[in-house]
């Protein structure tokens, strides 16, 4: 075996998966596109179509007349990018067969690009344009300036974004939905996402005081004509600025939102909020920063866009000769597939998009390949209904939102999705919405979630509102890192979210898991298990500092009969923690949960016994099997019914003698003394793999979040 090898098994990246990919076969039709030429084309290698559409046209068109040949049609990209100036849309029309699929795929070793952006050139030093006397003296002999009309941008609406917490996504002609996104465009310096101007310039500052009335017609903690308080702002400066934004987790510490600035006065320290404001109200304390200030741009890496005079300021990072600066424009999903059937997209890139990337409804069987979606505002996929659609080897990265925001399956008849996400590698998420836009976001049945890279994400890594999903073999870390009260894994609401089973995944450095720094409030934890849940079982995993707060690497809040077994509990400040509730409080939680409509009450009773009992013994859940290592606790608040069995604790490094690398190979020699029934965990397994689609892992950076001290 080569040293190149040897490596990447000692950090668990390489694993034979199979899995049932269509491809064309001899008797399919190939057509070719080819960006930027000459021309119209006929689709051929010689003249190839100029557009995506026009190869979907005219297959729209053999469809119709010869009918999809054996082999089905396959549809090469050549080299280059795809300025997306409108949303491509495949319906039932665009379908393939099973035994016909149409696959879009890249030319082999191509790099073709989807780009919903705007490549800026000719940055000139500001002078004295409307609007510039706002920067500050000593800083605006750095600041740079383009003009966004010589691109034809005749308009921009003012900046308007939203949040978990805000009651914007909330009212009923939003339809609210996780992914529904407010388009925005953003600056990249070489593919880095710039920071907005704001104040402070790091970290959060605190709300000095609140006032307001109560709005109950909004909701029960609504408030309105809100007065916020603001110590140690420059408000003189600010009162000449149109359209400023907080940032904040105005009451609770995992409800971010936005909240729109009406109006300054300097005199009393105080602003006005626009509304609708806050589903959650606004506390005196409350962690925000201010966005959207040209008199704030004054430190590298900052921009502001003055949507009136369509100047874009810039103050960059290093020097700005021959470097790549876009701004992310094209505000709708590049593509939509809508009851399409049997597509497939391969080795296509998609970025620099103002909102969502690509979003499927429902469908079946269509396939994101060797993609990926990166540098853009929203959600990279989302998947709404269908069946049977693969996510497999992509890359998400930069994003606004979330990775992949999937709902399939059926609850009531406990139908499966057959959705599948698999050797993906997500990183950078959440940077505009933080809270509730995990890697992967799902809800429904019959999900796989497996062998994904996850990383840098300030809330969740996973969320799990689901029946019937397996989530194993992925690796996660540094999530959790500005949110509190989560799980790097996230489950919450009902008893019947039954079936689910995490397996042989591999949780590290979660949340401010080091000892001696600030705790959160609530807690941090690998997996949280939050009112009410009930059923899952948790068989294999590793917690490698995967605790902070009063959270342990599984946070069980109320449930009963989850099962945590065989796994290992390493260096956490607390390993498992319990927040038992009061028997008068659990069965008026879960009074209506086998009525409720959204279910059928036999059928569950079937498919879930643990449901016959749901009355009785709350807060029962058992840990068996165990190892625990390290561990300043091992089980915090535990209830005087809760199973503890055969678990190992030890401080015994030996056990596990690559701990230092992160490596959770274990030492067979000292487990089998132990008579506990530990079955090794295959850690070499766990994570990223190669296959046609991904040639390389990102091994580096792997090792440092393995490594961190």
């Amino acid at each position: 075996m080569t040293s190149c090898m040897s490596r990447l098994y000692a950090l668990g990246l390489i694993v034979v998966l199979s899995f049932s990919i269509f491809l064309p076969d001899a008797n399919s039709l190939t057509i070719y596109v080819a960006p930027g030429v000459d021309g119209q084309g006929n689709g051929t290698r010689l003249s190839p179509y100029t557009s995506l559409i026009q190869a979907r046209d005219h297959i729209r068109e053999i469809k119709k007349t010869k009918g999809l040949p054996q082999g089905g049609v396959k549809v090469v990209l050549k080299e280059g990018e795809h300025h997306i100036t409108d949303t491509v849309l495949f319906t039932s029309e665009d379908s393939g067969t099973s035994q016909s699929p149409i696959v879009y795929c890249a030319n082999e070793n191509a790099y073709v690009v989807f780009n919903g952006g705007i490549c800026l050139k000719g940055f000139q030093k500001v002078r004295n344009e409307p609007g510039s006397e706002r920067l500050k003296a000593d800083v605006k002999d750095k600041i740079y300036l383009i003009d966004l009309r010589k691109y034809g941008i005749v308009q921009l609406p003012p900046l308007e974004l939203a949040g978990f917490g805000s009651l914007k996504v909330r009212t009923p002609d939003r339809n609210y939905k996780n992914y529904n996104t407010y388009p925005c465009p953003e600056l990249f310096f070489n593919k880095i996402p710039m920071t907005l101007s704001r104040f402070p310039n790091k970290d959060f500052i605190k709300v000095a005081g609140v006032q307001g009335e109560k709005n109950e017609e909004a909701c029960q903690n609504c408030m309105k004509n809100v007065r916020l308080k603001l110590e140690g702002c420059p408000l003189n400066e600010w009162a000449n600025e149109t359209n400023i934004l907080l940032y904040g987790y105005w009451y609770y510490d995992w409800a971010d939102s936005y909240e729109n600035v009406k109006s300054v006065n300097a005199e009393t320290q105080e602003v006005l909020l626009a509304e609708p404001g806050s589903a959650y109200g606004y506390r005196e304390g409350a962690r925000y920063y201010a966005l959207n200030l040209l008199c704030e741009l004054d430190q590298p890496g900052e921009y502001y866009i003055d949507r009136e005079n369509l100047y874009l300021y810039f103050y960059p990072p290093s020097n700005i000769d021959n470097a790549l600066i876009e701004l992310s424009f094209f505000e709708k999903p590049m593509i939509i597939f809508d009851n399409a059937e049997h597509i497939s997209f391969e080795r296509i890139h998609f970025r620099l998009g103002a909102g969502n990337l690509v979003q499927i409804f429902d469908g079946d069987t269509i396939q994101m390949l060797g993609c990926s979606f990166q540098e853009s505002g929203g959600y990279g996929l989302t998947i709404s209904m269908g069946k049977n659609h693969r996510v497999q080897s992509c890359d998400f990265h930069r994003l606004g939102k979330g990775g992949i925001y999937l709902n399939g399956g059926d609850r009531k008849t406990l139908t499966p999705s057959g959705i599948v996400v698999d050797n993906c590698y997500f990183s950078h998420l959440a940077r505009i919405d933080h809270t509730y836009n995990p890697a992967v976001y799902m809800h429904g049945v019959g999900h796989k979630i497996s062998h994904n890279l996850v990383h840098d994400i300030p809330s969740s890594a996973f969320r799990t509102d689901v029946n019937d999903t397996v989530l194993e073999f992925n690796e996660i870390f540094n999530v959790l890192t500005e949110s509190d009260d989560q799980g790097g894994a996230d489950m919450w609401g009902t008893p019947t979210y039954g079936g689910v089973v995490f397996r042989y995944n591999y949780w590290h450095h979660i949340g401010n898991w080091k000892e001696g720094t600030e705790q959160p409030g609530c807690g941090h934890a690998g997996i949280r298990l939050d009112d009410a849940i009930s059923g899952v079982h948790i068989y294999g995993n590793i917690f490698y500092h995967s605790s902070a707060g009063n959270f342990g690497g599984i946070q069980i809040h109320g449930g009963k009969d989850n099962l945590i077994e065989n796994c290992i509990f390493a260096n956490c400040r607390i390993g498992i923690s319990c927040t038992p509730w009061p028997k008068e409080h659990w069965l008026n939680f879960i009074k209506d949960a086998l009525d409720s409509p959204v279910i059928d009450k036999e059928l569950y009773l079937n498919r879930y016994p643990y449901l016959a009992n749901l009355s009785e013994d709350n807060n029962k859940n058992t840990a068996k099997k165990n190892i625990f290592i390290n561990c300043n606790q091992i089980v915090l608040r535990k209830p005087s019914n809760f199973v503890y069995e055969d678990n190992i604790e030890t401080n015994n490094q030996e056990l596990f003698p690559k701990i230092h690398a992160g490596d959770f190979s274990i030492n067979k020699e000292i487990i089998q003394t132990q008579n506990v029934g530990f079955a090794p965990i295959p850690f070499e397994k766990i994570g990223l793999y190669m296959d046609k689609y991904r040639k390389k892992l990102p091994v580096d950076a792997i090792q440092k979040g393995r490594t961190q001290s």
